[in-house]
């Protein structure tokens, strides 16, 4: 993994050192992140959903699709340099299992600052993003597609109603992907 960029590189380096420290946010890049531990049953469905993606989505230009795990402060050069963001999760919403929501924007950022967080994952992904903010590389365009999970426990299947959400999942990432690339354009 590359390491987490210093802050303030030009106070601890010669400034001619310091000058590509900071990778540039590569242009026209939309990173998707599935979130969550496979081993756990539903809580993987953010890794089931992208390895789903890879198989529909690969070689998409400008496209990164990435298999977060249980998140972790490496991940924050990810966010970094990308100009779009997508971020798969189960969260809890107080819906039947299988539900999904899309936040976007402003919706995704109140969602993740809401007192009652819906998983130990959207406290990760909301300290990464205001890390993000901190240094002025929050991507532009974000998202947060959740997924009311059924079974969180040791199993490494999804339960039925959570796998046959997978379709809508991938149908709001296509969405996303066409207006975003068409409001850019």
């Amino acid at each position: 993994m590359t390491p987490i960029a210093v802050v303030n590189p030009v106070a601890c380096r010669d400034p001619d050192e310091a000058q590509g420290v900071f990778a540039p946010v590569a242009a026209n890049v939309t990173l998707v992140m599935g979130v969550g531990n496979v081993l756990q049953g539903d809580d993987g469905v953010g890794v089931h959903a992208i390895r789903r993606l890879e198989a529909s989505l690969r070689g998409r230009p400008g496209l990164n699709l990435y298999d977060a795990g249980t998140l972790g402060t490496t991940l924050l050069i990810e966010i970094e340099q990308a100009e779009r963001l997508v971020i798969l999760d189960a969260m809890r919403m107080e819906t039947p299992p299988g539900t999904v929501r899309c936040f976007e924007g402003a919706a995704m950022d109140r969602w993740l600052r809401r007192r009652k967080a819906g998983s130990v994952h959207e406290v990760g992904i909301s300290e990464l993003l205001d890390l993000a903010r901190l240094q002025e590389r929050l991507p532009t365009r974000r998202a947060l597609i959740g997924i009311e999970p059924g079974y969180i426990g040791w199993g490494a299947a999804l339960s039925r109603e959570v796998a046959g959400a997978l379709d809508e999942v991938e149908r709001l990432v296509r969405g996303l992907l066409r207006s975003w690339s068409d409001a850019d354009a």
